[in-house]
């Protein structure tokens, strides 16, 4: 079956089509997901863009807006927009403009900018050549603004060391466009101390050791490594003993991160609104929160229709 998708995608590409399964093919080997206008579905996005604000405005109140957050994180056909080939120019869904919309919805204090963080090192391995997510490194680059901009501390890549989990991992982009020209990712965990963590998932009492699974590793969706995967609900202890308690509402651009918040509170939520079925707020108090994060892609933010639990009930 796998020789029969890749002869239909080399195909594809022989005839002259633009994308084959919503993927273009771009330079260094790029296998980037595009995301189309017509894909989106505006009212969709003013709704979320509304439920971004209230987040906002509920989280202020709940640990004040110096302890509050929100990053949109544009995808690698944003960022990567000079290794696209030329015909992707205006076909596009404009990012740029989402963000700029969203930054007005959240203001300058609880807003953190991605975009320009990842433009300045997108010379640089930030996004998976053959995945649709951020690497570790790209990640952390977020995450060194993050920490800096809220006055959290400051963090360096020094400051890690950075292990290899794999060297041949193929993603989502490769599996919608498999090609032999495609050229396998590494997957890196960046350790900054030698803590031992404790990662609890929804439904299960009994907790689990480290930050990533290594079982994982050797399955197909080695991205389900980092934090063990999608999960309504994910509480990591064993972070820096300085009583902070952090909230990550999230998408899977959060695992990467949130493996390096790890590192610097004392405990991390994570929470992924498609399958937590508890009201966030009444959790937030319970677990006695100090601060929060709410971290999608940009794309996924705009796509996302179970937003509507930040609502306040």
């Amino acid at each position: 079956r796998d020789t029969w998708v890749e002869l239909n995608v080399m195909t594809e590409r022989g005839i002259g089509k633009k994308d084959v399964n919503g993927v273009l093919f771009a330079d260094d080997h790029y296998m980037i997901q595009m995301y189309k206008p017509q894909d989106i579905d505006p009212e969709l996005v003013n709704k979320n863009l509304q439920r971004l604000h209230g987040f906002v405005e509920r989280s202020k109140v709940l640990v004040g807006l110096e302890h509050t957050s929100v990053m949109l994180v544009p995808t690698a056909s944003e960022v990567l927009s000079d290794k696209l080939p030329e015909f992707a120019e205006g076909m596009l869904y404009d990012q740029k403009e989402l963000l700029r919309r969203a930054e007005e919805q959240v203001g300058d204090e609880a807003w953190i900018d991605v975009q320009s963080v990842l433009d300045q090192h997108k010379e640089e391995y930030i996004f998976y050549r053959t995945d649709h997510h951020w690497t570790m490194t790209g990640a952390f680059y977020a995450y060194q603004q993050w920490m800096s901009q809220k006055g959290y501390g400051t963090v360096s890549l020094d400051d890690y060391e950075q292990v290899t989990l794999s060297e041949d991992f193929l993603g989502t982009t490769y599996s919608k466009a498999p090609t032999a020209s495609a050229e396998a990712d590494t997957m890196l965990y960046f350790e900054k101390d030698q803590q031992e963590y404790r990662v609890y998932l929804e439904g299960s009492e009994e907790g689990r050791n480290g930050l990533y699974d290594p079982a994982k590793l050797q399955e197909k969706d080695k991205y389900a490594s980092y934090l063990y995967g999608n999960n309504g609900l994910v509480e990591i202890q064993g972070g820096e003993k300085n009583g902070r308690v952090l909230l990550i509402i999230k998408d899977s651009y959060a695992h990467s991160l949130g493996m390096l918040a790890a590192q610097d509170f004392e405990t991390v939520y994570l929470i992924d609104p498609r399958y937590f079925l508890q009201d966030i707020w009444q959790f937030a108090e319970e677990n006695q929160v100090t601060d929060t994060l709410f971290l999608f892609n940009t794309m996924n933010f705009a796509q996302e229709s179970y937003l509507y639990i930040l609502d306040e009930a």
